[in-house]
């Protein structure tokens, strides 16, 4: 997946990660304040090489999925990046991103679009899901997300072609709030 790197390394976010970013989350996250770590968050290298983490408003990949500019990283690792990024949103936030991590391996990153739930009724796995598929349905269009669901995309449930609107719905004060 990602180039050959070295654990133990550090940097911030890159001018296109932070483009990449701010077309999703505007200027409600503190760009300046994000380290992106080839390294395993947790000690003696816990961290499996396929997960990445932002419990503490950082991001954290193991090389094995580390890109030196996750903008130019292929379609995949970019909505993880958006997802991982949402985290940090939330870190930003309040949320205690880091305590409720602790059972994300138990809590389920699939959703439902209802019509009448908002983001901040999903659980926080599910909102960083629901803002990087609505970003990968925004960007790649519609066939290129149903092609995705189940290796990637986590939406659950009937689709249809107006399914911008109903992430909008579901979205809509997390996308007035952006700045």
């Amino acid at each position: 997946m990602g180039q050959e790197h070295k654990e133990g390394t550090q940097r911030p976010l890159t001018i296109g990660e932070v483009a990449l970013a701010r077309s999703v989350y505007g200027n409600s996250i503190d760009y300046r304040r994000v380290v992106v770590h080839c390294d395993s968050y947790f000690p003696f290298g816990q961290q499996p090489s396929n997960y990445a983490m932002a419990p503490n408003g950082e991001l954290w990949y193991r090389k094995e999925r580390y890109f030196t500019d996750f903008s130019t990283a292929p379609r995949v690792d970019q909505h993880d990046y958006i997802h991982e990024m949402a985290h940090v949103w939330q870190h930003q936030k309040g949320m205690w991103v880091r305590t409720r991590g602790l059972f994300s391996r138990l809590v389920d990153y699939r959703y439902r679009l209802d019509g009448k739930k908002v983001l901040k009724d999903y659980g926080m796995e599910q909102q960083a899901s629901i803002i990087a598929d609505y970003w990968f349905l925004k960007t790649f269009g519609h066939k290129e997300w149903l092609d995705a669901i189940g290796s990637g995309v986590r939406f659950q449930g009937v689709t249809d072609k107006d399914m911008i609107k109903k992430y909008e719905y579901t979205l809509s004060q997390f996308l007035k709030q952006r700045g």
